[in-house]
């Protein structure tokens, strides 16, 4: 291990995974110092800066609940884990840009962190909706961080014995915040949908679906994270759907016909308007002057309405006939010179009409969602689509691939490489949507899904416990076993079909969960888990480096040293690893501070001593 202390002494940059990563307090700190003082915010010199009035003792709106102090604590409280690939269950590993992630969500979201921050275009997820009939197998009052905020606060205390003592207070905490109570449920959704804000980019969405018992509270808890103005309603209508009349149980006074859909925008201001195909099934599309791009129809560009003759889009227009058009248009006159040199405008009456736009009907076009979504299937058609892939019936209430497609095209491009996250993954449905779609269109989206390793209980669903123990021959049968089977039978199925370019990405690499390596209480060093390789350290190195799963990591010295783009990752030292390192003049040079060399032989390798290289904890 390299002794942190002397490494500061030496002057070498210090990464501390144990420390809260919080951009907005570092911008803080770096641009507006005032409104920090000694760790401790300065209220009334922030309040000056977003113009408010320091001296007012108004309290604003918000929403209250028991817990909601710790559940903030543990969205800032750094995790214990880190990532290690399991390579026998990847596939394609080695050209595939896509990970499935096995753990609890909230510590992979504090891992990720790092390396997407800003960087996830959509997100969706369809968390518990704490109905009566279902339990929390997220139990975050039992996790080990969250045990040391409650010693901390002196919620719990550890008698001479090691046996913990809850205080009264924590009692009636746990009795109001268990399975099924509001408390206990937005106290595990707040710090996940704040780490998810955190990865959102600029034009991001978060598509949550939920239904009437969180719904409320989920629209009030959202508004607060993500600001009233980014947070929008849908609903899905359940009862529009083709194959069965479906409803879910009704009560006494009303038969439940709909789901909600929860959508938070990181800045709705950012975010362009939805892009479609809305015309691909319209048969009154016409191509009367035999245009290569194939049927068409015109769309109007006059503002006849608007009397006002300032502004760029106030101009005149004259028709191949010689009539003359002078008014306000919704395009500038810049762009209608593009458009006409394109041939996208249309004279109606033989060139002496009013111009119009060229509309094709094989082309995006921009729209605006509609608050219903409807014709999208129901968890009926998603139990089908598992019957399909698996032969059996082997996972309740999946949602159906169209209703995660059509966010997709909604909200991502073609075009862009947009990443996809998915960390309540559940059967798989976001990955197998994701496929499908990119071998439709030709798009590059990567998927990147999350699922908590359940296990499945023999006396709850005997069909998925002996499918994932005797067909995929696992014996601690889990949720995520049928997530993965998932993704690997829905590519293969795209492959079967014909429907897989070579450009379509069908694989994925597999990672779970692993303790990372610290100091423990009394000083001793703590090692990497026995199942961490090398190459699990350097990809860690890579992440707290800011560098995504899906950039190549490539071995430069066998166990001991990696590149990650403008990236060295230091696992091992000696000789030939001196010679790589003085060799690169430019790279970052990121060593594990837990590695069994120490800072002697670092530093006798004659390693440049400079702001390239860091040492991480």
């Amino acid at each position: 291990m390299i002794d942190k202390q002397k490494a500061q002494q030496k002057g070498l940059n210090i990464i501390d995974s144990t420390k809260q990563n919080n951009p907005l307090k570092s911008m803080l700190e770096q641009n507006f110092p005032d409104t920090l003082s000694e760790g401790e915010v300065n209220l009334k010199a922030l309040a000056m800066l977003l113009g408010l009035d320091p001296h007012s003792n108004t309290q604003g709106y918000e929403l209250t609940f028991t817990g909601k102090g710790l559940a903030n604590t543990l969205y800032t409280t750094p995790t214990d884990f880190e990532l290690s690939e399991e390579i026998e269950r990847s596939k394609e590993r080695e050209s595939t840009q896509n990970s499935i992630i096995i753990g609890d969500n909230l510590d992979v979201l504090k891992i990720l962190k790092s390396a997407y921050y800003e960087k996830i275009k959509m997100i969706y997820i369809d968390p518990p909706y704490n109905t009566k009939s279902e339990n929390f197998i997220y139990p975050d009052d039992f996790r080990k961080d969250y045990k040391k905020i409650l010693r901390e606060v002196g919620l719990l205390t550890i008698d001479e014995e090691g046996n913990e003592i809850e205080s009264k207070a924590l009692q009636t905490f746990r009795n109001i915040t268990g399975s099924r109570s509001h408390s206990g449920w937005l106290s595990f959704m707040l710090p996940r949908l704040k780490l998810a804000r955190d990865l959102l980019k600029e034009d991001g969405v978060i598509f949550i679906s939920i239904d009437d018992n969180e719904q409320a509270n989920l629209k009030i808890l959202c508004d607060e994270i993500f600001g009233e103005e980014n947070v929008e309603i849908y609903i899905w209508n359940l009862s529009d759907f083709e194959e069965t009349s479906f409803t879910k149980t009704a009560s006494k006074t009303v038969r439940f016909e709909h789901e909600y859909v929860v959508a938070c925008f990181k800045n709705i201001k950012s975010l362009a308007r939805f892009k479609e195909h809305r015309f691909v099934d319209r048969d009154d599309f016409t191509n009367p002057d035999n245009d290569p791009r194939g049927a068409w129809m015109s769309g109007n560009i006059s503002r006849n309405g608007i009397t006002s003759t300032n502004g760029s889009k106030y101009y005149t227009i004259t028709s191949p006939k010689g009539v003359a058009y002078t008014r306000n248009w919704t395009i500038s006159k810049e762009e209608f010179i593009e458009l006409e040199r394109d041939n996208r405008i249309f004279f109606p009456k033989n060139g002496e009409g009013v111009p119009r736009l060229k509309i094709f009907q094989n082309e995006e076009s921009y729209s605006i969602q509609s608050s219903i979504f409807s014709g999208l299937k129901t968890s009926v058609t998603g139990r089908k689509e598992i019957l399909a892939l698996f032969g059996q019936d082997i996972f309740s209430f999946p949602k159906p691939t169209s209703f995660i497609r059509r966010f997709l095209e909604i909200s991502t491009s073609t075009k862009d490489n947009d990443i996809i996250l998915d960390f309540f993954a559940g059967s798989g449905t976001t990955a197998q949507a994701v496929m499908e779609l990119n071998a439709e269109d030709g798009g590059n989206r990567r998927f990147i899904l999350v699922q908590l390793p359940e296990e499945i209980k023999e006396d709850k669903n005997k069909t998925a416990y002996d499918f994932v123990k005797n067909e995929l021959g696992r014996n601690e049968p889990k949720i995520s076993d049928i997530t993965i089977e998932r993704v690997n039978r829905a590519g293969e199925k795209l492959k079967s079909e014909g429907l897989v370019a070579s450009s379509v990405d069908i694989g994925y690499r597999v990672y779970s969960l692993s303790q990372k390596a610290r100091l423990s209480d009394e000083g001793s060093i703590i090692p990497h888990s026995a199942n961490i390789t090398p190459t699990d350290i350097a990809r860690n190195l890579a992440l707290f480096a800011g560098k995504p799963l899906h950039i190549p990591l490539e071995e430069i010295v066998a166990d001991k040293l990696f590149m990650c783009e403008d990236v060295l990752c230091v696992v091992g030292i000696d000789k030939e690893v001196e010679e790589k390192i003085l060799e690169d003049k430019n790279r970052a040079i990121l060593i594990d501070g837990y590695g069994t060399y120490t800072l002697e032989s670092f530093l006798n390798l004659n390693t440049p001593n400079d702001e390239r290289v860091n040492v991480v904890y």
